[in-house]
């Protein structure tokens, strides 16, 4: 998107609490190395630094998301536990067996979705965890590349049905409003008629915005 983090990451926070019961879901582990997929500016970076005692390697191809990360890892002096590198992930050179959770929310769409599943299966360690956030709708196309590339499925965790509309666009487009009634400073974002596009179409669609966080287990063998 082409407009500014503050306000819409402000939003974005509701979601938090989604990741947090998915991560609920994985057993127990002492100082996991994990890796997140696509981690943009960090929301769900620093959270799971607050649920684990792991090591986080954080990847995305935007440096100016990047740095906002960086600044949030200077401040919660989290520079021991967080590494940060802009990477493309099918471009990386992670070696096997390496992870013990990959991490992801709405990348692998943009990745590809088989690409992203043999990759991450080559890198996870024995029995590791690939845990994504995605549509419903786009998971659905690819449920059957899940036993394919070697993972089992251990919990889907749905969403609550239209909380992308109501947590997140039904807020922004108030705000928007508020800007061109002249009570609210446009300055806000950068782009109003590119989020006014994106709000028109959820609106026409808004069933494919239901998520949810799936669990998959690497099995024993592939």
């Amino acid at each position: 998107m082409s407009y500014k983090e503050s306000y819409t990451e402000s939003l974005r926070l509701n979601f938090l609490r989604y990741a947090r019961e998915a991560f609920r879901c994985l057993p127990k582990m002492d100082n996991p190395r994990i890796l997140e997929l696509g981690c943009g500016s960090g929301l769900v970076t620093i959270e799971l630094s607050k649920l684990t005692d792991g090591k986080i390697i954080a990847i995305d191809i935007d440096q100016t998301l990047l740095d906002r990360l960086h600044k949030k890892i200077e401040t919660e002096n989290l520079k021991n536990r967080i590494t940060v590198k802009k990477m493309d992930f099918l471009k990386h050179n992670f070696p096997e067996n390496d992870f013990d959770i990959i991490w992801e929310q709405g990348v692998v769409h943009i990745i590809g979705f088989k690409k992203s599943f043999v990759e991450c299966h080559r890198i996870l360690k024995h029995r590791g965890y690939f845990v994504l956030g995605q549509s419903i709708k786009a998971m659905n196309k690819n449920l059957d590349l899940i036993n394919k590339c070697g993972f089992q499925l251990i919990h889907q965790l749905n969403w609550p049905e239209g909380c992308w509309w109501t947590d997140y666009y039904e807020p922004l487009e108030r705000k928007i409003g508020e800007i061109r009634e002249g009570k609210e400073n446009p300055g806000i974002f950068e782009d109003i008629s590119t989020i006014e596009t994106e709000i028109r179409m959820v609106k026409a669609n808004l069933n494919d915005t239901n998520c949810a966080h799936y669990i998959l287990q690497k099995k024993e063998n592939k």
